[in-house]
């Protein structure tokens, strides 16, 4: 088949155009900075907040259209960036693909549209566009938090929590010390409380295990590309922690917070709604656990 991938040369696309193209597909790679040709790749320089998505020529005989490009920003929509990229674009593909009479879109979305967020909402609305458009066939995917791998590494939301909080402490500790050395105290260990539900999960699955079933999948219909056995919060607190050189504690009663637990809560409260754990189905065939092992690996490699 001939596919045309929006967001090509992103961190999803970057995984799933190997994957395409190993199945024999040609594939059409769009982006404002699309990736480098190859055998069966044919960049294309395009934008999908523009008309027609910002090409001249079209090609001909385009089978299907994987929807990848959008911006996932958790905090606020303060310059409409998030609107307009994931709804006024997901509205331009769609006009695009019945313009050109393109039988099938694959449409990326998230298993996150709770509508927490403006990233969540806007999600929430393409979902409901992509199933009311004239395409005829319409395939959603609705993956979790996608980590990256040693192959294809990202530092993604849950990596930009855990460093965020690494260099809020490693300031705090400078001070630490410095009023330990003065007053002669004897050293401790740092405790920093967040507010959530350690028996809640926080799903999270592998970019490839996400890329691997994009290009299998080919029926209509919603598929949840998710963990089936995510870890718990409380797991993944203590697994930071031994990188982090602080005990984390996730409280699931309303606590007095320190001075620093509530200026690093200012920081990251975009990402509070996701420490109350989540359910969710999964419709992958295989996944392997998130471990403690993976988990550190990330976090070191964030930290490079």
């Amino acid at each position: 088949m001939a596919l045309l991938v929006t967001g090509a040369s992103g961190f999803l696309g970057s995984a799933l155009l190997p994957k395409l193209l190993e199945k024999g597909h040609t594939v059409y790679g769009l982006s404002r900075h699309p990736p480098a040709p190859a055998e069966n790749l044919i960049p294309l320089v395009g934008d999908i907040l523009q008309p027609n998505l910002g090409l001249k020529e079209v090609p001909k005989g385009i089978d299907a259209c994987h929807h990848l490009a959008a911006i996932h920003r958790l905090g606020e929509d303060k310059d409409d960036s998030i609107r307009k990229t994931n709804i006024d674009g997901t509205r331009n593909v769609i006009e695009f693909c019945e313009e050109h009479e393109i039988p099938r879109l694959f449409f990326c979305s998230t298993a996150f549209t709770q509508g927490r967020n403006p990233y969540e909402r806007s999600k929430a609305i393409c979902e409901e566009m992509v199933r009311e458009s004239a395409i005829p066939k319409v395939t959603i995917f609705k993956p979790s938090i996608i980590m990256g791998t040693k192959a294809h590494f990202y530092p993604g939301h849950f990596s930009q929590f855990v460093l965020a909080l690494i260099k809020f402490h490693q300031k705090a500790d400078l001070i630490r010390r410095k009023v330990q050395g003065t007053l002669r105290l004897p050293a401790f260990e740092p405790v920093h409380r967040v507010r959530g539900n350690p028996d809640g999960t926080l799903n999270m699955v592998q970019i490839d295990q996400v890329a691997n079933a994009m290009a299998k999948i080919e029926k209509a219909g919603d598929f949840w590309l998710t963990n089936p056995n995510p870890p718990s919060l409380k797991q993944l607190m203590a697994w930071i922690s031994e990188i982090a050189m602080v005990r984390l504690i996730i409280e699931p009663k309303p606590f007095k917070p320190s001075v620093a637990e509530m200026a690093f809560h200012k920081m990251t409260e975009a990402f509070d709604p996701y420490l109350q754990g989540d359910d969710f189905p999964s419709d992958l065939e295989s996944c392997p656990r998130i471990t403690k092992s993976f988990i550190q690996d990330t976090i070191k490699r964030a930290l490079g």
